[in-house]
C-alpha cells in the first residue's frame, strides 16, 4: 500500500526539521505512538505503536532506522515491527522532503511524504480496503496535528509585545531603561504635594479574527472531524469541529 502527503505549511524548513527530529515532540503528533526513544543518535529509534483496526487491538514494538538524511531537506527511513498477540508484522518505508518557498513576505514549506506499507498476519485477513482506510485516517490525523502544532508556534510569536522590540535612537532597548516620571509629578514632589492621579480612559474591546490562524484552525478541525466520523462518531462533528476552530481563532483588539 502506498500513501502520500503533499501539503504547503506555514513554517520554515528549519521549524519542521526541529519538530521531526525532536523524538518526544513528534511522538505526540503520531496517533498511537508511545515510548519513543533514540537508541543511536539520528540513526536508530524505538517506539510502540498502539492501534485498533477492526476487531484487532495491536501493540507493535517498532524499530525505526534512518537510512539517510540531508538537513532541512530530506530524510529517508524504514520502520518494522511485530504484534505478538496477532502475529501481525508491519513494514514501512518512508521518504520525507522539505522545500522552503516564499509567497511575498510569507515563508512557507512544502511537505512531501511518500510511504509504502506492507502488512502480513491476521491483520491482513481484514482485507486491503479496511487496512488502507484506517491507514489513511492515521496519515490525515498526523497532518492535522502537525498543522495545529505550527499554529501554536505562530500564536506564540504573535503574542510577543511590540514594546519588547522597540529601541531608542541610541540603540538601547526601551525595556532596559527605567521610565522617567512626568515633569508635573517631579515638581509636585519637590513642593511636597502629592501629584493628582491621571484619569483612566475606558477603552472598548473588540473581537476580531486572527489571520492566518483562522484558516489553519479550520483546516485542522476538518481533519479531526473527518477522523471522528470515519471512526463511527456522530456526523455532528462536521459542524461542531469547524465551529470550535473558528472560535479558537478569535482574539481581542482594544481601542
Amino acid at each position: 500500500m502506498d500513501f502520500r502527503i503533499d501539503a504547503l505549511l506555514p513554517a520554515t524548513a528549519t521549524q519542521l526539521w526541529e519538530i521531526f527530529f525532536d523524538v518526544k515532540r513528534v511522538a505526540t503528533l503520531i496517533p498511537g505512538c508511545e515510548n519513543v526513544e533514540e537508541v543511536e543518535k539520528l540513526k536508530v529509534f524505538s517506539a510502540v505503536m498502539r492501534q485498533k483496526i477492526g476487531p484487532f487491538k495491536l501493540d507493535v514494538p517498532t524499530r525505526i532506522d534512518i537510512e539517510s538524511y540531508e538537513i532541512e531537506r530530506q530524510v529517508s527511513l524504514k520502520a518494522a515491527g511485530r504484534d505478538k498477540a496477532t502475529g501481525t508484522t508491519i513494514d514501512v518505508g518512508m521518504v520525507v522532503n522539505l522545500e522552503e518557498q516564499r509567497d511575498g513576505d510569507e515563508v512557507l514549506c512544502k511537505l512531501d511524504v511518500s510511504a509504502s506499507m506492507q502488512v502480513a498476519g491476521r491483520l491482513a485477513s481484514l482485507g486491503y480496503p479496511i487496512v488502507r482506510k484506517r491507514s489513511e485516517q492515521l496519515f490525515a490525523e498526523f497532518e492535522a496535528r502537525l498543522r495545529a502544532e505550527l499554529a501554536n508556534l505562530d500564536g506564540g510569536r504573535s503574542a510577543e509585545p511590540q514594546a519588547e522590540l522597540a529601541t531608542t535612537a541610541a540603540g538601547t532597548p526601551v525595556r532596559d531603561r527605567a521610565p522617567r516620571p512626568p515633569a508635573s509629578s517631579q515638581a509636585a514632589r519637590t513642593a511636597g504635594v502629592a501629584p493628582a492621579s491621571a484619569p483612566r480612559s475606558g477603552g472598548a474591546t473588540e473581537l476580531v479574527f486572527l489571520w492566518p490562524r483562522l484558516g489553519i484552525n479550520v483546516a485542522a478541525a476538518l481533519g479531526v472531524a473527518h477522523g471522528a466520523v470515519a471512526l463511527g462518531q456522530s456526523p455532528w462533528w462536521w459542524l461542531a469541529a469547524p465551529l470550535l476552530g473558528v472560535a479558537a481563532s478569535l482574539g481581542k483588539r482594544a481601542d
